[in-house]
């Protein structure tokens, strides 16, 4: 008897495991590359994991998931989340394409089921990349968490509320971002670069011998901190704007910060 009842607390345990399990679908995808062409990358949400290697080609490994596993469509709308890898040697991109699953939300049916679309979620994307080292990386995105390493390329990227981690970067970076959590570690940096935010957090590192020149553009309640000797210069004595200048032994690239109200970090490594 007693058998009998653990066998049946265990097929209810498989059954709800298996009820709750986020529906997935994978893609794997190889493409044509050269070393100093260009991938460009358009996603929402979800992750964002980029390695290089010295091959002339990219391999994209895609796992799409429910945000919301309990959505009565969950499952309809993994299957209709797109991922569209187009092309040439020259110029790859990737997108991340949700037409399909808001068309449904649009029909009568699902109106008359669902109103106020409470069951409205995108699915979750998560890209896994291997990349040319020396290709340049360009990336726009909402929200999602983005782990970028050994890059020897110039790189653009724009994010809303992203979490950017970015190390052993040579080369530059224009980034810009609303409020998301930015972190670039630069191995040498050898182009101009620039970071702006309204409010969000960003912490750059650089070598402390690489040489460089610094021009900021802040506002009174921006939260400055650097490990390198730089001047400040007062702007506006009424609202207390500070910017800030220096050149770094002896000069070089130029680095940009712009911020509203955030909080930004320069750290010598």
């Amino acid at each position: 008897m007693k058998l009998s009842y653990f066998s049946l607390i265990l097929l209810l345990c498989v059954t709800i495991s298996v009820a709750l399990s986020r529906p997935t679908r994978i893609i794997n995808k190889t493409v044509p590359l050269r070393s100093d062409g260009y991938l460009i990358i358009d996603t929402y949400k979800g992750s964002i994991i980029i390695t290089t290697h010295d091959k002339p080609g990219v391999e994209v490994n895609v796992k799409i998931e429910a945000d919301d596993p309990d959505s009565w469509d969950a499952e309809r709308d993994v299957d209709n989340t797109e991922i569209r890898i187009d092309g040439s040697k020259e110029e790859v991109t990737i997108r991340t394409d949700y037409k399909k699953v808001k068309h449904h939300y649009h029909s009568f049916w699902d109106w008359i089921t669902d109103p106020f679309h409470s069951s409205y979620s995108l699915p979750l994307v998560h890209y896994t990349i291997r990349m040319p080292r020396t290709a340049g990386l360009r990336i726009k995105d909402y929200k999602s968490r983005t782990r970028i390493e050994n890059i020897n390329t110039e790189i653009k990227f724009n994010t809303y509320k992203g979490e950017v981690d970015i190390y052993n970067l040579v080369g530059g970076i224009d980034l810009e971002t609303y409020k998301g959590e930015v972190r670039v570690s630069f191995s040498k940096i050898n182009s101009d670069s620039r970071f702006e935010t309204y409010k969000g957090d960003i912490k750059v590192e650089i070598p402390r011998g690489n040489g460089f020149e610094l021009r900021t553009d802040f506002e009174r309640r921006v939260d400055f901190t650097t490990d390198f000797d730089v001047m400040s210069i007062e702007r506006g004595r009424k609202n207390r704007f500070y910017d800030y200048r220096g050149k770094i032994n002896g000069g070089g690239p130029t680095l940009e910060l712009e911020s509203k109200k955030g909080n930004v970090r320069l750290i010598a490594k």
